[in-house]
């Protein structure tokens, strides 16, 4: 015969029970990538007048585990070109791009950056922030920049291979 305070334990036990699987499963990072990108193939350099922008990463070939990926933009035209501090990794699986997905509560700043003529800049990825174990394959960070005084948007992507 269940009494009232054999009820309430067990009660107690199940919620106690179904928080701690919930909290299992928000710590696990993603294994299956589901979000397609918005993009299609994209280049790394834009050139247009006087502009002329470009990205890369630091290395065109990553060996797991990846600790570091260096995201380099040059701005070698002679006007200016402005972006944010956002940018994107996606992955290439069976011949379509898919948004590898940050944690919830990552966000990027909300800041206007520029490179003037001439000048480069370094955004290293934030690695630790993805809700997805990096494995190894073809990827992109991809970036969108803002030119002809802000104008015009067009988006680039700096691709690179993870090897085992």
């Amino acid at each position: 015969m269940v009494t009232g305070k054999n009820l309430t334990s067990i009660l107690l036990t199940s919620l106690l029970l179904l928080s701690a699987c919930s909290l299992f499963e928000t710590n696990q990072k993603k294994e299956v990538l589901e979000n397609t990108s918005s993009h299609e193939n994209l280049p790394t350099t834009f050139i247009n007048g006087e502009t002329a922008v470009s990205m890369q990463s630091d290395e065109e070939n990553y060996t797991l585990p990846v600790d570091e990926i260096i995201l380099i933009i040059s701005n070698s035209g002679s006007s200016n070109v402005g972006f944010g501090e956002h940018r994107s990794l996606e992955k290439l699986q069976e011949d379509t791009w898919y948004e590898v997905p940050y944690r919830e509560q990552f966000a990027f700043t909300d800041i206007g950056l520029g490179l003037g003529a001439g000048e480069s800049l370094e955004q290293e990825m934030p690695l630790e922030f993805l809700d997805y174990d990096l494995t190894a394959g073809t990827y992109r960070i991809v970036k969108t920049f803002y030119i002809n005084e802000g104008v015009e948007e067009i988006a680039l992507a700096a691709e690179f291979e993870i090897k085992k």
